[in-house]
């Protein structure tokens, strides 16, 4: 078994898929204690990303492993692919026009194996030049363990999110283990999935580890998810969350953490689906509104009453609150807009 198998799902990234590649092939852990899983998700550049994938599979068949999906499933639905073939102990993601530090397997693991962590979490860099080298690992002092194990543990940790515990997947070290035998996935042919991924990884996961390190390089491209024109996939983060919903209905949990989903249903997949719609310049219909608070209401009548709500409430959340109750027509739409946008 490796020490890390480390998923890359690649779409039309032949410009920039080697500089990730080879930052993973001089990780310091060794070439020997790694496997790294490169899935093409049907790439729509004749076959330029496809050809990187299996010129590296040849050159390092003992390490490489390269998947050519006939299907664009999109992020999600490639990484799910990964994590299939994946057999490391642990796992971690790294989108194709990323990279990570040549230390970061070397330091996730080690933290992993020190602290028996089901989830390593650590820190970000975001740049906005592709060509920039980073040689020395940003460090800071505030490297903790969280331990879940009671419920009370289970229900403030699955609801606590800021940049030190996040909802992200990307700079995070998991058991494998973990999430293949609760069949773990994210959903696919969406925008916005992780929360479908990561939720269920903290209803499960019993030790989680932060390591203030800046050990993932992310590039912000015009290309990316978050730059790009989102078109049919305007409206894919509340989908996500009420995939997330069915999920835990099968899986006979969502009752149990009722308190909890309805808080982060309120504010992840209502409040900051329209923070993020009015962030990339959209302007909201009425019936876009009315859509919105209806799908909140229609899972979580009561919300306004929930103890969360009311803990963690700021100014966003209270204009989210009126929002609940509002008459929204198209007259009064504009008016809404006008004032929502003073508060993202």
């Amino acid at each position: 078994m490796k020490k890390i198998s480390v998923v890359v799902p690649c779409y039309n990234a032949s410009g920039y898929l080697e500089k990730c590649i080879e930052h993973l092939l001089q990780q310091t852990i060794g070439i020997e204690n790694m496997e790294i899983i490169l899935v093409d998700d049907a790439s729509t550049d004749h076959g330029a990303t496809l050809e990187i994938i299996m010129r590296y599979e040849q050159k390092y068949p003992d390490t490489i492993i390269a998947v050519a999906q006939q299907e664009n499933l999109r992020q999600g639905g490639a990484r799910n692919t990964g994590i299939f073939y994946a057999g490391g102990e642990y796992l971690i993601f790294c989108d194709a026009d990323d990279w990570l530090m040549i230390q970061t397997l070397e330091h996730v693991y080690e933290a992993a194996c020190t602290y028996d962590a089901d989830v390593v979490e650590f820190r970000i860099k975001n740049i906005s030049d592709h060509s920039i080298e980073i040689y020395e690992i940003e460090k800071g002092t505030e490297s903790f363990l969280t331990e879940i194990n009671t419920e009370a543990e289970r229900k403030s940790f699955l609801i606590h999110t800021d940049e030190k515990l996040s909802l992200g997947s990307q700079k995070k070290l998991f058991r494998l283990a973990l999430l293949k035998e609760n069949h773990i996935q994210f959903v696919e042919h969406r925008i916005f999935e992780e929360p479908s991924f990561m939720v269920p990884v903290r209803l499960f996961e019993k030790k989680h580890y932060f390591l203030d390190e800046f050990l993932y390089i992310c590039y912000r491209s015009v290309g990316s998810t978050v730059q790009s024109d989102w078109g049919e996939h305007k409206w894919d983060n509340p989908e996500v969350w009420m995939h997330l919903l069915r999920d835990l209905q099968a899986r006979g949990i969502f009752q149990k953490y009722y308190a909890e989903m309805e808080y982060l249903f309120w504010k992840w997949g209502f409040g900051l689906s329209i923070k993020m719609c009015l962030q990339k310049g959209y302007v909201l219909t009425s019936a876009e509104l009315i859509f919105l608070r209806n799908m909140l209401q229609k899972n979580f009548p009561h919300v306004e009453r929930n103890r969360y709500v009311k803990e963690y409430e700021n100014a966003w959340d209270s204009l989210m609150l009126t929002l609940l109750n509002l008459e929204i027509t198209d007259e009064s739409t504009g008016v809404i807009n006008q004032i929502l946008r003073k508060y993202i």
